[in-house]
């Protein structure tokens, strides 16, 4: 802290420095290091620039919270502190006590300091908390193969490994010793911050002792000019180049500190790791070396030559090695070079400063973040119900002798009311054999997965696709098991209306068509065909929404699993990725609110969230597990096969939805369903591009049925259009409108894509669902947003917060209303933010086809190895610090039992002084 403090005051000291600010140096784009010092971010204020931060360790405990990262101690690592993903109690309250003190020490003398050294220089800084915030991409050099799934939102961008260069020629003398080796070589190197000469001599004589003991050379980095004993199998230099030395062949093992740089540079090379961590990130580095399977770690304390002999005979043993090139192969396998993300987000960030990217979580009040008025409402309800309950029952006993009849009834009801009460608490791509089971008959959601299919099959792939949608024309490699006609689609099925019987009626029928979708899948001759001639696939594609039947199908075949959906994340999935969902910024299915929901749409969100997963999870999923139970008696509970999942390809992009919180293995793949535009049908074209003022196009999708619009809100809709210059294309169910409007096309299909991409279509009026929402951003086309159900109100919500649109609700609607919310995105300077926000969302590093193409393989490639994230094993009295709250109560007492003693003992003694004098 001292350091970041004074470095704060030498760099505003200096005169080329200084000299930038007085001549009004124009820079694009900082990017400051992310480390003990925000004093650059006051700096890049002054000169007016957006910022990227840049690390080269894990997140400091005080940079969590300008992320909207929750620090969790039972999951996630602490500088200087052991025990990795998978803490003790101790080392949980450990963290508890050192994270909360870290941030203390930072906030009220770090930031306080370095803002009165700006204050000498600005009298217009605002708090370094807040620039803290305003940070626009973070660059974390992490990977996930190494550290494991972080929860991290959308603006952190993995980039660990782009410092590693090519390996150049080694000096004469280390390649001599290196290639003359019969059996290899160790490599040891404690970095340039710990000096290997300052350890205790009966640990360096450990270290000699075991190296001794194995046939291989040993090439160490050693300040001093000789060894105790001066043994020649050991090449000693003050100074020697690691990277080059660990990309020679006959280095097998690698005796580190587990610095970032050299654990990085082991892991690109694939040489295994015995890690000796001292200080800093290095323990957690050592904790994931070992469970990431790249090495073995031994704590210094624990240094004999007995042990170091055995860790360093785990690491060189030929199956561990090659266990480990498969690591390093997984580990450099990525879409995108690190060097080329690191580059690519920082371009994007100058590019697009005055968009904001960060997660929602950044800005909740701490109150709403702990559920502290939600409670205070739950609270208050289960009071009053204790309440009326108690004043029942009291008039229950005094009436009873009066009716015994009256009395059986009322004993009735209140046992009703409690029962109510009680529920309202309550790298190199070999051809791959992909299987996709999607049993839901939903047309809009099979409408986002078959590009993709297609695609895998178009690259080689030999897929076999379990739906109710077979192709028309055959592609290629694409092979259709067909369930049509098993079931009926599902389209234009649902009336436009809201309330909270449309919530509880759609839940229930989407949950009971999972379960009806189960019986459908496992009962098709076919599908039953694969497991019985027991044909192999390498992987499972399969959709993730109301049921994990499929997930017990894959078990059974022995194959990974990836999930994929056309939707924000359903509740009962959150759990199994490891997320934490919290109603104060995660939007909720069905409910309005978006990202800045208030009080009572937090309180239904709560409500809901939990109705919704005890459904699924104690109702709905044991019947499928009671189907899969019929054709199988093997089959792992669904709960468990669920967290197995290696990846979920999610069809989001942040740039519409924010910075979600979301693990490394749940991969956004937004907009992949968008197709090169078509050529429109004569009588469309025509109709577009002779309109003089541009065009407006209306849908409200496949599911929901346009012609059971209530009567006066239809007339408000055709009230508004009426009133403004533009045409309008509707696809409408029924072949007429009231009064014939002569400006309005009707067709009961249009082919959307096409017609969102002409350029004169200058709006569209939707119900938010995520096909046409992702088209209309695709194409720049602003958008009035009247979502009904399902993801639409988070779609809609997502739609207003990101700029894209307006949002308006089916019970608010009137022409007036609707009028000037077509009025406010028709105008240029709307139309010409969202075509901004549209390249936004279009520019990355790679195409979303290609990003969900790439995942899919890797699954598949690398399939015996775990991506999930490690709060998804957490149990839950961790995940909510019960045991270490506990711990922290008894302290607390036991402490204020000691207090009361020697007061009562002091008192005790003054009192007996004072009667003696």
């Amino acid at each position: 802290m001292s350091t970041g403090m004074d470095n704060c005051k030498i760099m505003l000291a200096n005169k080329e420095v200084q000299d930038l600010w007085k001549n009004k140096i124009h820079f694009d784009v900082a990017v400051v290091e992310q480390f003990n010092s925000d004093c650059a971010l006051g700096l890049a204020y002054k000169l007016g620039t957006p910022v990227v931060g840049t690390n080269s360790h894990v997140l400091m405990p005080y940079h969590y919270e300008r992320f909207g990262i929750h620090y969790n101690p039972s999951y996630m690592t602490f500088q200087f502190l052991e025990g990795g993903t998978k803490p003790t109690l101790f080392q949980r309250i450990e963290r508890t006590i050192f994270h909360h003190y870290y941030n203390f020490i930072f906030e009220y003398l770090s930031q306080r300091t370095n803002q009165n050294t700006l204050a000498q220089y600005f009298d217009d800084i605002p708090p370094l908390n807040e620039l803290a915030r305003e940070i626009k991409i973070m660059l974390f050099y992490h990977n996930f193969v190494l550290s494991g799934p972080n929860i991290l939102p959308s603006n952190v961008k993995e980039v660990g490994g782009y410092h590693v260069a090519q390996p150049k020629e080694l000096r004469p003398d280390v390649k001599k010793f290196i290639e003359e080796s019969e059996h290899g070589i160790i490599y040891i190197s404690f970095g340039s911050m710990l000096k290997a000469a300052a350890t205790s001599l009966d640990k360096i004589e450990a270290i000699l002792g075991a190296v001794a003991e194995l046939p291989q050379r040993v090439i160490w980095k050693w300040e001093e000019g000789t060894l105790p004993g001066n043994p020649k199998n050991i090449f000693i230099s003050n100074w020697l180049p690691q990277n080059d030395i660990l990309a020679h062949p006959k280095v097998l093992a690698f005796y580190s500190h587990c610095g970032q740089l050299g654990t990085t540079e082991a892991i690109y090379h694939g040489v295994p790791v015995v890690g000796m961590p001292v200080f800093g990130d290095q323990p957690a580095n050592a904790a994931a070396v070992e469970e990431s399977g790249l090495g073995v770690q031994i704590q210094i304390e624990d240094l004999t030559k007995e042990n170091l002999l055995g860790k360093l005979r785990t690491v060189l043993n030929p199956e561990f090695r090659k266990r480990v090139k498969f690591i390093s192969k997984a580990w450099n396998d990525r879409p995108v070079k690190a060097m080329d993300s690191a580059i690519f987000w920082t371009e994007f960030a100058a590019k697009y400063s005055n968009i904001t990217f960060r997660s929602r979580s950044v800005d909740v009040p701490l109150y709403q973040y702990l559920y502290l008025d939600v409670i205070a409402v739950l609270g208050s309800i289960s009071v009053i119900s204790v309440f009326v309950v108690f004043k029942l029952l009291v008039r229950l006993c005094t009436s009873k002798r009066e009716n015994d009849k009256k009395n059986k009834l009322k004993r009735n009801v209140t046992l009703e009311l409690l029962l109510v009460i009680f529920c309202l608490h309550k790298t190199e791509v070999c051809s791959l054999n992909i299987l996709g089971l999607f049993p839901y008959p939903g047309k809009s959601h099979f409408f986002v997965f078959r590009p993709y299919l297609e695609e895998l099959a178009k690259r080689g792939h030999n897929v076999t696709v379990v739906s109710h949608f077979p192709q028309r024309v055959p592609h290629q490699n694409y092979h259709d098991i067909s369930l049509a006609g098993k079931t009926k689609i599902l389209e234009d099925v649902f009336p436009l209306k809201r309330s909270y019987w449309t919530v509880i009626n759609v839940l229930y029928f989407i949950l009971e068509k999972g379960n009806s979708d189960c019986k459908t899948l496992l009962n098709h001759e076919d599908v039953q065909e694969l497991w019985k001639t027991k044909q192999h696939f390498d992987l499972v594609v399969t959709e993730q929404f109301v049921s994990d039947c499929s997930l017990g199908l894959a078990y059974k075949l022995g194959a990974p699993a990836i999930g994929i959906n056309s939707h924000v994340i359903v509740p009962w999935q959150y759990e199994r990725l490891g997320i934490q969902y919290h109603p104060a910024y995660v939007p909720f299915l069905f409910l309005e609110g978006g990202s800045k929901p208030s009080l009572y749409q937090r309180f239904e969100r709560t409500i809901l969230h939990n109705y919704f997963n005890y459904l699924y999870k104690y109702k709905y999923q044991p019947i499928d597990e009671e189907t899969l139970a019929e054709y199988f008696d093997d089959i792992p509970p669904l709960d468990y096969l669920a967290r197995e999942m290696k990846l979920l390809l999610l069809y989001h992009n942040f740039v519409l939805y924010g910075s979600s919180l979301l693990p490394s293995n749940v991969i956004e793949v937004g907009g992949y369903h968008v197709a090169k535009p078509q050529e429109l049908p004569q009588d469309l074209k025509r109709f577009i591009e002779e309109s003089e003022h541009g065009v407006i196009y209306i849908s409200f999708g496949s599911m929901l049925r346009a012609s059971s619009t209530p009567r006066d809100k239809l007339e408000a809709i055709i009230g508004a259009l009426s009133e403004l210059p533009q045409r309008v294309i509707w696809k409408w169910d029924e072949a007429s409108l009231p009064g014939n409007p002569k400006n309005i096309l009707l067709s009961k299909w249009l082919p959307q894509n096409d017609i969102l991409a002409h350029t004169k279509v200058l709006a569209f009026f939707s119900h938010c669902g995520l096909l046409g929402t992702t088209e209309a951003i695709y194409h720049g086309v602003p958008v009035i947003g009247m979502p009904v159900f399902g993801d639409q109100p988070g779609n809609a919500a997502a739609i207003e917060e990101s700029g894209l649109g307006l949002q308006i609700q089916i019970t608010e609607l009137s022409k007036d209303v609707l009028l000037e919310k077509f009025r406010t995105i028709l105008n240029p300077e709307f139309r010409k933010k969202v075509k901004f926000i549209s390249m936004a969302w279009k520019d990355r590093p790679i195409s979303a086809m290609d990003n969900a193409i790439f995942w899919t393989e890797f699954a598949a490639k690398y399939s015996n190895i775990t991506f999930r994230s490690r709060s998804a094993d957490v149990p839950l009295h961790q995940y909510l610090y019960l045991d270490v709250f506990v711990v922290f109560t008894a302290i607390v007492i036991c402490i204020g039992f000691l207090v009361n003693y020697i007061i009562t003992l002091l008192l005790g003694r003054l009192a007996k002084k004072f009667k003696q004098n």
